[in-house]
């Protein structure tokens, strides 16, 4: 029925002869009308329809491909730099880098809606690398910490799960069909805003906006009927893994109790097509059947089931850092109106295992040319002196720093330096595409001063730091384009597979028997026949980084079989020691799938 419709109104709009078909519809009858034309009005109306749905589904997906910031940035939201100093912004970044370190994935960029009151948050992006987390700065002046903890890590359950990229397929399907209904709203919000900004606005705009409203009234309404059938059931998903992540089921039902009580509405143009991603509705629908998420009370009472709904509905809190509020909106007045933001890295991370001075270096952008190649030096006292030579002769590295940050991180354990480069994933985004790639470099040529590294039992640091390492750079710099390979080579493919499935097998076996049957029970667990172990004495780092190469152009399907086998190969003696998990951690996020370790 809804096609038919479509396929009328769009005849009616672009045949040449709309006035004598409305004339013969309406005063010789639909029948007549048919009969004199058979199907002259029926293959244009057709073809129209879908080649407007499919360039515009097309256009929206390669748009929201480039990640969550396109959508933040439409959403009115405003980035928060890594080395902020107001206290509110860092407790944020500090709330995040946990719930990232807890969901075993990496640190997404975050952003602020400043100028939405309600109690709100939403993740999006196209994969877990180009993923961010945005939340309205009514979550941070009307919530507690806990409070905003449990609703970051709802937030992160929704990137753990994929369903971030689920949602930008859904964005982009909605769209396709309810595109002529958001361009009325669209034109209709520019028409209240310059009616509040006291300019003038011309009524052709408020009758064009009515129009296409009502033309695109059924696309709209089918949009949100399938984001309402298709994203409920993901909310209550998100609400059982976020209790997982931080343990405190109390305080994300209070978190829902504190944003039932806000009845604010945002005002965005854009809100409407991006309801569903959001942590709580921004909007009441007329009927309950289109609300993209359920009822608030139902999931609240999921989580507190002796809860009962008060009667008198729920009240707005008051705000639990009224100071901190009034600082966070005098602060972003006073930097809106500077051409030039001041920002003071003042304010210690609330991270346990890093110092002050550590924690001002990983918040740091360009920090980060110290503090990241300094992970990779090696503990030969010739080697490691040539390659701080070579950092030296950059000029975003200075003394000073380097003798700060080799002192720090001398205290560090391997665990913690790990967690100290994915913490600094978010700063080294900060940078502009040339450092970004100046800095790969960097650590690039740091790695290959080392000619070979030596593999002994268990897998020594260096190999395990820069295994990490290039996963993380090819994350956040333009390191993993230049991987990519233009055609996946069958034979080149499977000489990944058996390169990195030997590694496993000779770092978690320290004998060459349970090695070799390790890697022969996960060819025929997997059906690769005619394999045999490669014999790892020496670790090459430029094949290593080739067989990276190809395990990028991986499709979905055979990227996660391949982590399936390079688990089961690490779990083929029923335990799996710290360097396998780090391993295994090390390929879900080089392959952009959920990590199979997860405590």
């Amino acid at each position: 029925m809804i096609v038919v419709i479509a396929q009328w109104f769009f005849g009616l709009i672009f045949d040449a002869r709309i006035a004598s078909n409305l004339n013969l519809i309406l005063y010789r009858g639909w029948d007549v009308f048919r009969e004199q034309n058979p199907y002259q009005w029926h293959l244009p109306s057709v073809v129209i329809t879908f080649s407007l749905i499919a360039i515009t589904g097309i256009y929206k997906y390669r748009q929201l491909r480039i990640g969550g910031a396109q959508i933040a940035k439409q959403l009115g939201a405003t980035r928060v730099q890594p080395n902020t100093f107001h206290p509110l912004e860092k407790q944020l970044l500090n709330v995040v880098e946990e719930m990232a370190i807890a969901a075993r994935t990496t640190v997404p960029r975050v952003y602020i809606q400043l100028h939405q009151s309600q109690v709100n948050a939403f993740a999006a992006g196209h994969t877990n690398h180009n993923a961010v987390i945005s939340v309205t700065r009514g979550a941070l002046e009307k919530l507690t910490r806990d409070e905003l903890q449990a609703v970051v890590a709802h937030e992160f359950s929704h990137i753990v799960n994929g369903d971030i990229k689920l949602n930008n397929r859904l964005v982009a399907a909605t769209f396709a069909i309810s595109f002529i209904g958001l361009l009325g709203e669209w034109i209709l919000e520019h028409a209240a805003a310059s009616k509040r900004g006291r300019n003038n606005s011309s009524g052709f705009e408020l009758v064009a906006a009515i129009a296409l409203i009502s033309y695109g009234y059924i696309g709209t309404l089918l949009a949100d009927f399938i984001k309402a059938a298709i994203c409920r059931r993901r909310e209550y998903l998100a609400d059982a893994n976020a209790c997982q992540f931080n343990r405190n089921p109390e305080a994300l039902a209070n978190a829902l109790k504190v944003a039932a009580g806000l009845r604010l509405p945002h005002r965005n143009a854009h809100y409407h097509q991006y309801s569903h991603l959001f942590f709580n509705q921004t909007r009441t629908p007329w009927v309950s059947s289109f609300s993209t998420h359920p009822p608030i009370i139902n999931r609240i009472q999921k989580l507190q089931p002796s809860f009962k709904a008060p009667k008198n509905g729920f009240k707005e809190s008051t705000n639990v850092a009224n100071y901190q509020a009034m600082q966070l909106t005098a602060t972003r007045e006073y930097l809106s109106e500077n051409t030039t933001p001041i920002i003071k890295p003042t304010v210690r991370a609330n991270t346990a295992h890093l110092s002050a001075k550590l924690s001002l270096l990983v918040h740091d952008p360009y920090s980060c040319f110290t503090l990241i190649p300094m992970l990779l030096l090696s503990d030969e006292f010739d080697i490691r002196s040539n390659q701080l030579s070579y950092l030296l002769s950059s000029q975003y590295v200075d003394a000073f720093t380097l003798d700060n940050a080799e002192t720090e991180l001398a205290k560090l354990c391997d665990k913690q330096r790990f967690e100290l480069i994915e913490l600094a994933a978010p700063s080294i985004d900060c940078l502009p595409a040339k450092q970004k790639d100046e800095l790969a470099q960097l650590c690039w040529q740091i790695i290959l001063m080392v000619e070979n590294i030596q593999i002994n039992q268990p897998l020594n640091h260096p190999l395990l730091v820069w295994l990490y390492l290039e996963i993380i750079l090819m994350q956040t710099t333009r390191a993993k384009s230049k991987l990519l390979l233009k055609t996946r080579n069958t034979k080149q493919l499977i000489q990944a597979w058996r390169y990195f499935v030997s590694l496993i097998a000779v770092i978690g076996h320290n004998d060459a028997k349970e090695q070799q049957n390790a890697f022969t029970a996960t060819c025929q667990q997997f059906n690769m026949k005619g394999l045999t172990l490669l014999p790892f004495t020496q670790f090459d780092s430029q094949y290593a980084h080739q067989m990276l190469a190809a395990l990028i152009s991986l499709p979905v399907k055979n990227r996660n079989a391949f982590l399936q086998a390079i688990e089961f190969a690490a779990n083929w003696d029923n335990e799996i020691n710290e360097a396998e998990q780090t391993l295994l951690y090390s390929f879900a996020l080089l392959l952009d799938l959920p990590s199979p370790i997860t405590d």
